[in-house]
């Protein structure tokens, strides 16, 4: 009689966890979504250094003169570079998601938001800003035919640069340790976060019939 109350009333099957996850893991595109807090914060710091290092590069490039064109440009075009590098990788996952031509979990959790690539393309960009404003530190203390204007101006912005690339490094550090102790809070997948995000209508079964109410087109 309970199996029978349970089935005239519409409640859910026993186990709705392992169906729904029996579904989601066969649909293919939305793995890039997967571990939502990690993904946007692995954009976000990608948009951030984008700009940041896209917008120095500029002004570095924008303000060389014939005094200090050469450390200007140099330093200008390594972050311009930079900038587009980074923009290029978020261009591809884009791409190759929308044209839905990947379908390897492994190779997807490397490109997507959030992956292994992210992790190590912030880390390259963090060396390569901190090896630039280093060199620029080491040329302005070790030149001694610049003028009291181009010391400063190349002294403060390699400061300025070495700052910005130790904090990259700094706060790549403190949350690969926050993954690893605190993995929950970061990603964000405490067991039933994904299944939130869909809802599959109940399917009523009695051992010789099943009745499924709605298409698979309502797993969204």
């Amino acid at each position: 009689m309970s199996e029978r109350s349970e089935i005239t009333s519409g409640r859910p099957p026993a186990n709705p966890f392992r169906i729904q996850q029996s579904i989601l893991e066969d649909q293919v595109e939305l793995w890039w979504f997967q571990d939502l807090k990690r993904s946007i914060l692995c954009y976000s710091v990608a948009v951030v250094l984008i700009l940041a290092t896209g917008l120095g590069g500029i002004v570095l490039l924008s303000t060389a003169t014939s005094k200090s064109s050469e450390w200007r440009l140099g330093v200008g075009t390594v972050l311009c570079l930079l900038a587009l590098g980074i923009l290029l990788k978020q261009l591809l996952s884009s791409a190759i998601q929308d044209m839905n031509c990947m379908r390897n979990r492994t190779q997807i959790n490397k490109l997507r938001s959030g992956g292994s690539i992210d992790y190590l393309l912030i880390l390259i960009a963090g060396f390569v800003i901190l090896i630039c404003g280093y060199v620029l530190i080491i040329l302005a203390n070790s030149d001694p035919h610049l003028s009291v204007r181009s010391w400063s101006d190349m002294l403060i912005a390699g400061v300025a640069i070495t700052l910005f690339g130790s904090i990259i490094l700094l706060l790549l550090l403190l949350y690969s340790l926050v993954f690893r102790l605190c993995p929950h809070v970061v990603s964000g997948t405490s067991g039933r976060a994904e299944l939130s995000i869909y809802v599959i209508p109940a399917a009523v079964t009695d051992g010789r019939q099943r009745q499924v109410s709605s298409s698979t087109a309502n797993l969204i």
